[in-house]
């Protein structure tokens, strides 16, 4: 393995970028004496020179972009609970109010978004509003929290909301608006549970998801299919592939940028319309494709915008289980298990993370995921379907519901009959136990790579 990374330098960089982002807290202490090995190496050995250089880029790029959220939040405190006037921008709409950026506070620039508290109905993406209300910092500087990992820097109850500006143009809104045409056209034809099922699955519209669903997916271990990942993409991107060929590839570039804006551009999305849109650039121009060195440009791109996303669930979720297949799966591949062995070895690697995270590992997790693999991905291509044809006439619409409608029902019974004998690990790990569970599956793994070998020859 050390030979495959050698000769992929976006790999080695990948590393080294990631060794940066982990030691920015000591920037201050090991920023001169890295900087002198790195000139050392300067004569001796330009390739190391140039890791290290790497990794001091990054752990100062990291500190930079966390000193200036936690500045903004210690500003906040200053007046939190006090009356304050504000002049932002609408970012995203939900049922629970609105998140605002580009924030003026009190004359004064902040570097993230405000949550505003309100049910103000009338406001769109985009629009640039000034706010009067009582402003509360956020409390939650956990990196790998969800406030921390959007940049909440606080959380506003408004007295007068005043739009000031609205433009004529605007992307996000376009988006936003194709997501409330697709979910209000679809709706009519399922009930209200098997169209939030739908909407969560395939545009990552999960706000108004019931509970008890969530509850009932949680349990099972199906939470990651109520949100938009990379797998969405990736299925979708497959299906349509087989009938294209050539120049004609290239119309999947627009399709995957599409989906991943109007899905919200999360993470795991962001990562495999890259690695996707490599794959479709190497059969365009007839070049070898190697996931591994694609996965390693993809978390490249990533951290160069955002390096504190490498703290997050969904970075370490959906780069690890990519990892898996890249790296792991090749080397202990069973023909006669080709059906389910990916999501085999995705569910082995990603259960130590997923109990050092949840503190819980539901048993029934590994069988249900292989069970409805089909199912999902069955779903994800017709509801993307069903989703392009509420641009067409409303026929069509309902045919395409009645074909994807057994699927959804099929698997909802299919959860409801996991919840029913559902057992569950309950522990909390260290951080040295996380790293120990990894080396004992790495020596697990290593012992079936020889067999299989050994069998082989």
């Amino acid at each position: 393995m050390w030979n495959e990374i050698k000769g992929r330098p976006s790999v080695i960089l990948f590393f080294s970028v990631v060794i940066g982002i982990l030691i920015f807290g000591y920037i201050k202490l090991i920023f001169l004496p890295l900087l002198i090995l790195a000139l050392v190496f300067l004569f001796i050995r330009e390739k190391v020179s140039l890791v290290l250089i790497i990794i001091l880029l990054s752990a100062w790029w990291t500190a930079r972009n966390y000193d200036r959220y936690i500045a903004s939040i210690r500003s906040v405190e200053k007046i939190s609970g006090s009356k304050v006037y504000i002049i932002c921008s609408v970012k995203d709409i939900s049922r629970y109010g609105l998140r605002v950026g580009d924030i003026i506070l009190n004359d004064k620039g902040y570097y993230g978004v405000l949550d505003v508290k309100t049910k103000k109905d009338n406001c769109q993406i985009d629009d640039r509003l000034s706010i009067t209300g009582k402003v509360y910092a956020n409390k939650i500087v956990d990196k790998s929290k969800r406030q921390f990992q959007e940049r909440v820097i606080g959380t506003v109850y408004p007295e007068k909301i005043e739009i000031l500006s609205r433009p004529i143009i605007s992307l996000k809104r376009y988006l936003y608006s194709i997501k409330s045409r697709i979910k209000s056209r679809t709706s009519i034809y399922f009930d209200s549970e098997e169209s939030e099922l739908i909407m969560a699955m395939v545009l990552g519209i999960s706000e108004e998801l019931p509970y008890e669903t969530y509850r009932r997916f949680k349990v099972t271990g199906l939470i990651h299919t109520l949100v938009v990942s990379g797998a969405q993409v990736s299925i979708i991107a497959s299906a349509i592939m087989p009938l294209l060929s050539g120049l004609w590839l290239l119309l999947l570039f627009p399709m995957i940028i599409l989906y991943a804006f109007i899905t919200g551009l999360e993470i795991s999305v962001i990562r495999a319309s890259i690695m996707m849109g490599i794959n479709i650039l190497a059969r365009v121009i007839y070049e070898d494709y190697d996931p591994p060195s694609s996965l390693a440009f993809s978390g490249l791109l990533i951290l160069a915008f955002d390096p504190t996303a490498l703290f997050g669930s969904s970075f370490q979720l959906s780069f690890l289980a990519t990892f898996s297949l890249v790296y792991i799966l090749p080397l202990i591949r069973i023909k006669k298990l080709d059906f389910i062995m990916p999501t085999l070895v995705v569910q082995g690697i990603l259960a130590p993370l997923l109990l050092y995270k949840n503190g819980t590992l539901p048993l029934i997790s590994f069988p249900i995921n292989i069970i409805l693999s089909p199912l999902i991905s069955l779903l994800t291509i017709g509801g993307f379907i069903l989703s392009l044809s509420t641009f067409t006439v409303p026929f069509i619409t309902h045919l395409a519901s009645i074909i994807i409608k057994p699927v959804v029902y099929l698997l909802l019974r299919v959860v409801d009959l996991g919840n029913s004998m559902t057992y569950e690990i309950v522990y909390n790990p260290s951080i040295i136990e996380l790293v120990s569970m990894y080396v004992i599956i790495g020596g697990l793994i290593y012992i079936g790579y020889t067999r299989l070998h050994k069998d082989n020859k």
